[in-house]
């Protein structure tokens, strides 16, 4: 009984208090609706901008698919550049930009721009290094810096794509191919080499490059 009557009393209390405070409880009620307001309309408009981000990143593959069907002599990339700098100025954090970025390093690998196609690949890979391009912009990133005789970089890249995304990207065994190709090739590191090519085989059984890295052993083995 005392319970309810406290429970009562209480109920009792707060009526009290907001009929004494009508004022203060209608700006309450009056600001809880415009914090939902704005709340629903920020969704809305971040909704909205995520709907145009990814349009234009479609754009912009499309763009990019058409420059590079053209004959090198004929190809004209004002449009992509346009849809390119769109996509970093007004979605800097949304797909639009790493699809921006992404494919300003693509363009740079087929005109051998190796510094521009680097730089551009690496940041894919730091921004949103839980992206699906991230993967695949290490894998590039590390090919430009070899054509750049950016040797240890390279060898960081590719080392990175190995110990973080294997299991996910396919081109980890690639990366272990090449690792132990850099190792044999400029650090005449031959246990080195063969202790990537040995790794290979052994998580990707069933992969190319595990036929490559197999030759490489024997090549190797046999001069012991």
């Amino acid at each position: 009984m005392n319970k309810e009557h406290d429970e009562q009393s209480l109920g009792e209390r707060v009526g009290g208090f907001l009929s004494r405070n009508r004022i203060f409880t209608a700006l309450f009620f009056v600001g809880l609706v415009g914090v939902m307001t704005g709340i629903l309309i920020l969704d809305s408009v971040q909704g909205k901008k995520k709907v145009k981000s990814q349009v234009l990143s479609e754009d912009i593959l499309d763009a990019y698919t058409d420059w590079l069907q053209n004959n090198p002599e004929e190809r004209n990339a004002d449009e992509l550049e346009r849809l390119i700098a769109e996509a970093l100025d007004e979605y800097p954090r949304l797909f639009a930009a790493q699809r921006a970025l992404f494919t300003r390093g693509l363009m740079a690998l087929e005109n051998e721009k190796w510094e521009e196609a680097a730089s551009s690949f690496e940041l894919v890979s730091k921004k949103w290094e839980n992206s699906y391009l991230a993967p695949v912009s290490l894998y590039n990133a590390g090919a430009a810096r070899e054509e750049l005789g950016a040797i240890d970089e390279a060898d960081r890249l590719w080392t990175h794509l190995v110990e973080s995304y294997s299991g996910i990207s396919p081109d980890v065994p690639e990366a272990l191919f090449n690792l132990g190709r850099l190792a044999e090739t400029y650090d005449k590191d031959t246990e080195k080499a063969l202790k990537y090519y040995y790794e290979l085989g052994s998580k990707f059984p069933d992969s190319r490059w595990t036929d490559l890295s197999k030759t490489r052993i024997l090549m190797i083995e046999s001069r012991f």
